[in-house]
C-alpha cells in the first residue's frame, strides 16, 4: 500500500456538499433499487459522477458535458 497518495488539498465546502448529495441521491436508489446515474460539473470544470450501473448497461448514458 506504498502507492496510495494523499491530495494537496481536500475539495472546497461547497464541492464536498455537492458530493454528500449525490452520494445520498445514489444510496436513496440503492434502497428503492432503482438504476441511478448522478453528478454535477463544478465551476472550477472539476466533474463528479457516481452511478450504481455497470457501463455494459444499455441505460448507462452519461451526458457528453459530463464524460
Amino acid at each position: 500500500m506504498n502507492d496510495l497518495q494523499v491530495p494537496d488539498s481536500l475539495p472546497t465546502d461547497d464541492k464536498l456538499r455537492a458530493m454528500q448529495i449525490v452520494a445520498q441521491m445514489k444510496a436513496a436508489a440503492d434502497k428503492a433499487g432503482a438504476k441511478f446515474i448522478g453528478g454535477f460539473m463544478s465551476p472550477d470544470g472539476e466533474r463528479f459522477i457516481m452511478s450504481n450501473m455497470d457501463e455494459s448497461d444499455p441505460d448507462h448514458i452519461i451526458p457528453d458535458i459530463l464524460s
